[in-house]
């Protein structure tokens, strides 16, 4: 349609037609309030210092990690569980186009990046061999536990978001994957 076609339109339409256009339009997504759990600002630290049970060199590990995601329109927060057993991950989009070359879903800007369930909750489908979710949700935790085991971490099986170092990145005094 062109524009004068477009003007005759809004000329004949009634005025609760064009109330009610103007209403969608102000109350349309791109009104909507922004984030409730925006990004952490830049200044933030990525990795969150833990207990003293959470290993300096996991640390290092999940920074680089973090930088990696920031390349890739993401950013990760990972905090060191208060019994020092793990790590929660959680995922932020910072660039929904670049994020989308490897993982799926909405990818709002500012906004989680779908896993199906909040980190660091239990929930009912947080457990790692949890079903019922969508091929983009199962695509993004795949995709996840992959991008951690590349760095030596591996997924506890109580929560997708939950990863402590493997064996051989396991901190002093801390036990292994395999030993939990």
């Amino acid at each position: 349609m062109n524009r004068q076609g477009l003007f005759s339109v809004v000329a004949r339409a009634t005025p609760s037609a064009l109330a009610l256009l103007l209403a969608a339009c102000a109350q349309g997504p791109w009104t909507a309030d922004p984030p409730a759990a925006a990004p952490a600002p830049a200044s933030a630290p990525a990795v969150q210092p833990g207990p003293p049970g959470c290993s300096p060199a996991a640390r290092a590990t999940l920074q680089g990690i973090a930088d990696e995601l920031q390349t890739q329109g993401m950013a990760l927060h990972a905090t060191c569980t208060a019994a020092g057993d793990g790590w929660v991950v959680q995922l932020r989009v910072l660039d929904g186009t670049q994020a989308g070359r490897v993982v799926r879903g909405p990818l709002a800007d500012g906004y989680a990046v779908d896993m199906g369930t909040p980190a660091g909750a239990p929930a009912a489908g947080a457990p790692t061999g949890a079903s019922g979710f969508s091929p983009d949700v199962q695509h993004n935790r795949q995709w996840l536990r992959a991008l951690m085991a590349r760095h030596q971490f591996c997924n506890l099986p109580d929560a997708w978001w939950h990863f402590a170092p493997q064996d051989g990145a396991a901190s002093a005094g801390g036990a292994g994957c395999s030993e939990r």
